[in-house]
């Protein structure tokens, strides 16, 4: 009892002397003097900042006791596993693949997400309660807020109306790009034969130009006559120039919003001179189509629409749609993911001399005497082994395939997924694992075409461009991979015979290499340069036709 007695004493000097809540113990009185203590404003801001951390900091659900990567033990916050994660993703994700095994949660570049080894893409491959669509929302909303436009932040529209829950990018790939594939076969080839001239010239001494710079200029042109079919639009150096700075500059202003906790990103944007920028680009962009738009809406929508933009007024007539913001999201996809592709390629394929000869020979062959039909364009082989190379070197993203679970998930192995998790499967394994590809990192355009010789009838489109398997997810892979693939393969096969054909290059690489990583995305660099000799081309690709 006295031992009691002597601990509470003890411990009530301690509180008298030591707590500051405990203001004129004696007394039941608090005194505001006492409040007015400098002590107690650094405490409650203390207090406070400790509870903002904690609020913003990142939550992480690990019902199977996995593996968490990216903070070290002796860091305070998450800002060096961010930094780590945006300046090397693929050797972060190897290296934990190879130390953890092949599951674990890693930090990101502002929460935790699940990573799987390329051998669970199966088992994901086709679980409609893992989506595509809610992951890449739940990303969005990271840096947009909301996806009404109404109530998100002004200038990032497009990317808004691109994660809404009416998926009508997916339904213009399908609807009317893949389904009418044949019938773009004229405007592709003629648009890329200008578009050419304009941006490469017909010089036959060799001159410099900036490989990605116009090359967008191409990519941009040729597409944006599929998409509008309006001359004044896509002959428009100003839309080409609008729409491709709005593009680029939004895609940074994004990133830099989400270094911001999400309660204050919608001020940050206000004071962000890069959403300043994209604000006023949209508007250039809406003041520039607004002919087009005022003409689809005092009309009726076509019957049979012969563009998006005409699908998308009849789709969505009644809703009063924001037709810019649509097909710019569209072109958000379409244009970055062609220009990436194309400009990779040439660069892979550079000073290859008889890899170009055997692509030339190919084309003189199947298109010389097929024009460009869908079957013959299917039948360059060699073509495709070079596209589907490039692509395993060069993917999108390192981590091709991504969900977010909308229910706990369990794995066959056990692995349980939790409600709101991101999912991601890795794909460092396409351009670094020389057990899955001899010589990984190494670039072979007749590594496709080979394999396809050799393989049985049954299993050749395996290999083909726009195949997906666990191996090669340059597309993702299972039922929710991109929509868009077999439109982006038919475009990139048109463009690169008339590259092809119609020049001699030499890709010039700048010192800090052809590529760029950013987090877990891939970029050819900005400053890549290309030099170009105009030569006579063996078949006149512009009258070659599409023949059924």
């Amino acid at each position: 009892m006295e031992f009691i007695q002597h601990v509470s004493t003890v411990q009530l000097e301690f509180n008298e002397k030591w707590n500051p809540f405990l203001v004129n113990s004696t007394t039941s009185n608090v005194s505001f003097d006492d409040l007015s203590n400098p002590r107690y404003s650094i405490l409650g801001f203390a207090i406070f900042v400790l509870f903002l951390i904690w609020h913003n900091s990142p939550k992480l659900q690990n019902p199977s006791g996995l593996p968490v990567v990216g903070r070290k033990w002796y860091e305070l916050g998450y800002r060096n596993a961010r930094d780590r994660f945006l300046t090397g993703a693929p050797h972060v994700i190897k290296d934990s693949i190879k130390k953890h095994g092949d599951a674990f949660y890693l930090y990101t570049d502002s929460k935790f997400n699940l990573i799987l080894n390329y051998k669970y893409a199966d088992a994901i491959r086709n679980d409609n309660r893992l989506s595509f669509m809610k992951a890449i929302q739940h990303a969005s909303y990271m840096v947009f807020l909301k996806f009404r436009t109404s109530s998100g932040i002004h200038g990032f529209e497009p990317h808004m109306q691109a994660c809404s829950d009416r998926r009508f990018v997916r339904e213009v790939v399908i609807q009317v790009l893949t389904r009418s594939l044949s019938t773009f076969t004229e405007p592709i080839n003629s648009e890329c034969d200008y578009a050419l001239r304009q941006n490469w010239t017909d010089k036959t001494e060799t001159h410099e130009v900036m490989l990605k710079e116009t090359m967008w200029k191409i990519v941009g042109q040729i597409l944006s006559r599929i998409y509008f079919n309006e001359e004044e639009i896509y002959r428009n150096p100003e839309w080409i120039r609008l729409s491709a700075d709005y593009i680029k500059m939004s895609t940074v202003a994004a990133h830099e919003l989400r270094s911001w906790p999400k309660s204050v990103r919608k001020i940050a944007a206000k004071f962000n001179p890069r959403c300043k920028l994209i604000q006023n680009r949209l508007e250039s962009l809406r003041e520039l189509t607004k002919p087009l738009v005022t003409k689809l809406n005092s009309q009726k929508p076509a019957e049979n629409p012969a563009s998006p933009v005409e699908w998308l007024n009849k789709a969505f007539h009644d809703e009063s749609p924001d037709l810019v913001s649509m097909i710019i999201a569209i072109c958000f996809v379409s244009y970055d993911a062609g220009t990436e592709a194309l400009t990779e390629i040439l660069t892979d394929i550079s000073g290859k001399d008889q890899l170009i000869r055997d692509l030339r020979s190919e084309i003189i062959e199947v298109i010389g005497k097929e024009g460009f039909s869908r079957t013959a364009l299917q039948n360059l082989h060699l073509m495709d082994s070079v596209m589907k190379e490039s692509q395993r070197l060069h993917p999108e993203s390192y981590v091709p395939v991504q969900r977010l679970a909308m229910e706990d998930v369990t794995l066959p192995d056990g692995i349980v997924i939790p409600k709101d998790t991101v999912v991601m499967i890795s794909g460092v394994h396409m351009m670094m694992d020389s057990s899955v590809w001899p010589d990984g990192q190494k670039f072979d355009g007749y590594r496709f075409y080979n394999l396809r010789q050799k393989a049985n009838k049954a299993s050749q489109s395996s290999f083909n461009y726009v195949s997906t398997s666990p191996e090669h997810m340059g597309f993702g892979h299972g039922n929710q991979a991109c929509s868009g693939r077999f439109f982006a393969g038919y475009l990139i096969k048109i463009v690169l015979c008339h590259i092809l054909m119609k020049y001699d290059f030499s890709v010039k690489v700048p010192a800090e290499g052809a590529q760029l990583d950013r987090a877990y995305t891939v970029v050819a660099h900005p400053e890549l340069r290309i030099n170009l000799t105009r030569r006579t081309p063996e078949i006149p690709l512009e009258v070659a036709g599409s023949k059924a």
